[in-house]
């Protein structure tokens, strides 16, 4: 299933190298929004895509209008343009989906169509398509371009952020654009309205990590990582500070602890690696971490040499007790969590 990365994909739009037809997909579904809006505008103009350009919602398709519109010929223009929404091929039937196949293997010269998926994952959970999305992507790959759209890390993303930021008037150093990703989990539907938020407030200056700090909203996994980071030191105030603000964001105490226990096993396991000499990435592949949460094993190789690994396994302990406590129990989970946190910070050897 051969695809194309992202940068090629830019080279061939820019030098208007337009293929018969594109799928993207991936977790970043931001970029694949963004991506299919920025290639419809470049193909139809708007005074012409009440004639050139028509959608289909993957859903609810029908094939046979479908195939009646890819043979349609453009009005008054280079191409004639269709986007499929979410086509999870899985709900098609073997009859639908040959004739589907078959479609595809004949598109004009002056059509172009984009398959684009923002609601479904056509991969189920796992790294590579199911069976029936296989197949149209790789019949797509054979004649078009197929672009799967990664989370990046909060570097990779840090140019990003400069550059959007530096559109809106006003500038953040490398290092703050990454602190804004990795607030944000790498998610760029997050990082948008955060940019927004802070170019406001900044009137033209440069943003401050102070400013990061005081605007951008934390999600429940970037505090829980510093939490961890707080318990092991056992700095208590911190510490129960920081599950206050988790509670302020209404996170389901059953997620609380998700997240707590996810950073201290990041912890752990970064701890045994390096006793071991095993590489950050190898963690990585062996654990599947995600790649917005590459950058929390990176954090854990760095932080996990000041911490004595006999109290990491008697925090894991304390978690997963707390885990069957919330599970059983009818002790009130906030409760429950404080008790853990303090039971945690008091075990030091």
């Amino acid at each position: 299933m051969p695809q194309m990365a992202v940068t090629e994909l830019n080279k061939k739009l820019k030098s208007k190298n337009y293929s018969s037809i594109y799928y993207f997909y991936g977790k970043d579904v931001m970029s694949v929004e963004l991506y299919t809006k920025t290639l419809v505008k470049r193909l139809v103009s708007e005074d012409d895509a009440i004639y050139n350009f028509h959608k289909f919602n993957g859903k609810d398709i029908d094939l046979s209008e479908f195939a009646e519109t890819i043979e349609a010929l453009p009005m008054f223009a280079p191409y004639l343009c269709i986007t499929v929404n979410d086509l999870n091929a899985e709900d098609l039937s073997t009859d639908d989906l040959n004739f589907m196949l078959k479609i595809l293997k004949d598109v004009p010269e002056t059509t172009v169509i984009i398959f684009y998926n923002t609601a479904i994952d056509i991969c189920d959970g796992k790294k590579s398509p199911t069976i029936k999305n296989k197949k149209i992507v790789d019949c797509i790959a054979k004649i078009g371009d197929v672009c799967e759209f990664s989370i990046k890390t909060p570097i990779e993303l840090s140019k990003q952020i400069v550059a959007t930021v530096e559109k809106k008037g006003s500038s953040v150093s490398a290092s703050n654009a990454a602190y804004i990703a990795e607030l944000c989990l790498s998610d760029n539907m997050l990082i948008s309205g955060e940019i927004e938020k802070l170019t406001s407030y900044a009137q033209g200056r440069e943003i401050t990590k102070d400013d990061i700090d005081s605007l951008v909203s934390r999600q429940v996994n970037s505090n829980a990582f510093d939490l961890s980071k707080a318990v092991v030191s056992f700095n208590k105030k911190k510490a129960l500070l920081l599950l206050d603000e988790l509670f302020y964001q209404r996170a389901e105490p059953i997620a609380v602890l998700s997240a707590i226990s996810m950073s201290f096993m990041d912890l752990y396991r970064a701890s045994l690696a390096v006793v071991r000499g095993i590489h950050p990435s190898d963690v990585v592949a062996d654990f599947s971490y995600k790649a917005n949460r590459k950058f929390a094993v990176d954090y854990a190789f760095r932080d996990c040499r000041k911490i004595n690994i006999k109290h990491l396994r008697k925090c894991i302990k304390i978690l997963a007790d707390t885990d069957s406590a919330l599970k059983s129990s009818k002790t009130d989970g906030r409760i429950l969590l404080e008790k853990a946190i303090v039971q945690m910070v008091s075990e030091k050897d």
